[in-house]
């Protein structure tokens, strides 16, 4: 079961910041992990997936591209399979990203991750 969310930014002059985080009290990352997730995307610039493990938690991230430079990250367990939840996860960052202005998304961060806890794996709708 997914332990959290995080939606993160990049922007050349601040680097990397954490816009939000769900649930707020559990969600605990270093600012070395934030960098190797940033370091998975910077050579594509494209929009897609990359996953990773780093002591015993694997990471599945979500990059929106070069163009608004957004990065949501799933928190897994390390016997989760990072693939499972890629469907959920793609569709719960475009409604993120749908939400940017004004930071609409900040109120409906906890019921998109509540989703992807109880939807089936692979599986949309949300």
């Amino acid at each position: 079961m997914p332990n959290g969310i995080i939606v993160m930014k990049y922007d050349d002059r601040s680097g990397i910041d954490i816009k939000a985080k769900y649930p707020e009290e559990k969600v605990k990352i270093s600012s070395r992990t934030l960098m190797h997730i940033f370091n998975l995307h910077e050579f594509s610039k494209e929009p897609g997936f990359a996953s990773l493990s780093i002591d015993n938690i694997n990471f599945l991230t979500y990059y929106s591209g070069s163009e608004t430079d957004y990065f949501i990250i799933l928190l897994l367990t390390i016997l989760e399979n990072p693939e499972d939840y890629e469907e959920s996860l793609e569709e719960v960052s475009e409604i993120i990203l749908k939400n940017l202005e004004k930071n609409e998304y900040l109120k409906i961060l906890p019921s998109l991750f509540k989703k992807i806890l109880t939807l089936p794996k692979n599986k949309t709708k949300i």
